[in-house]
C-alpha cells in the first residue's frame, strides 16, 4: 500500500475522536519512520502529507505524536542530529485492529463452485480469541455449519490468514477447498448462489 493509495482528509476538515491519530498511524505504518530536523514542529513529511500549513494546523499534529508517544504507539529519539519518530508494535497492531474493523470477503462476478471450510480447536485458554474468531467470520459473512466450523464460497485465504495472525490463534486453525457438501441448497440459498 502506497502513501498514493490512501484518501486522506486535510487537517482542516473536522477528524472523529480518533480518526487523526488513526491516520498518523497508518502513515507511519506504511514508511516505518519520519525523520525530521531538531524541533519537532519541523515534521514535514507528516505535516506535508495532512496539509497542515498553518500553525494551529501543525499543532493539532504535534498534540496528536505526542498522545501516541504516552500510550505507546511511536517513539521519538534522535538519530543523526535529527528527530525520528517511529511506529511501535504496540501501534502496529494498533494499525491491523484498524484494518480488521475494515475486512471483508470480496465476492468475484463467477463462483468457481468450491466451498472454503475453516475448521478450528483453539484450548480454552484461548477462549477470548476464539469468540473473537468467531464473531469476526460472523461479521465477514461466513456461515457458521458448526461450532467451530465456517463455511465461504470465495476466495478468503489471505482475509482468515490475517484475522487469525490477529488473534493470535493461525496454528490452530485448519482450511479446506471442497467441491461439495452435502445438502449444499441452504448454503447457496444464503449466498444467493
Amino acid at each position: 500500500m502506497n502513501q498514493s493509495n490512501i484518501k486522506q482528509k486535510s487537517i482542516r476538515e473536522k477528524h472523529a475522536k480518533g480518526e487523526l491519530i488513526k491516520n498518523i498511524l497508518k502513515n507511519l505504518a506504511i514508511g516505518g519512520v519520519l525523520m525530521s530536523g531538531l524541533a519537532m514542529p519541523n515534521i514535514v513529511k507528516l505535516l506535508e502529507f495532512f496539509g497542515a500549513t498553518q500553525t494551529n494546523e501543525r499543532r493539532k499534529i504535534l498534540k496528536a505524536v505526542e498522545r501516541m508517544k504516552q500510550k505507546k504507539l511511536v517513539r521519538i529519539y534522535e538519530k543523526n542530529s535529527r528527530k525520528v519518530i517511529e511506529i511501535t508494535e504496540l501501534g502496529k497492531k494498533k494499525v491491523l485492529s484498524y484494518d480488521l474493523e475494515n475486512i471483508k470477503i470480496t465476492r468475484p462476478k463467477k463462483w468457481d463452485g468450491c466451498w472454503r471450510i475453516i475448521i478450528f480447536d483453539i484450548p480454552e485458554k484461548n477462549k477470548k480469541a476464539r469468540r473473537a474468531l468467531n464473531f469476526k467470520l460472523k461479521n465477514m459473512e461466513f456461515f457458521p455449519l458448526q461450532k467451530s466450523v465456517f463455511v465461504c464460497p470465495f476466495e478468503c485465504d489471505d482475509e482468515v490468514e490475517f484475522v487469525a495472525e490477529f488473534f493470535g490463534v493461525k496454528r490452530h486453525i485448519r482450511k479446506i477447498l471442497a467441491k461439495k457438501i452435502e445438502n449444499d441448497e441452504f448454503l447457496k440459498n444464503f449466498y444467493n448462489l
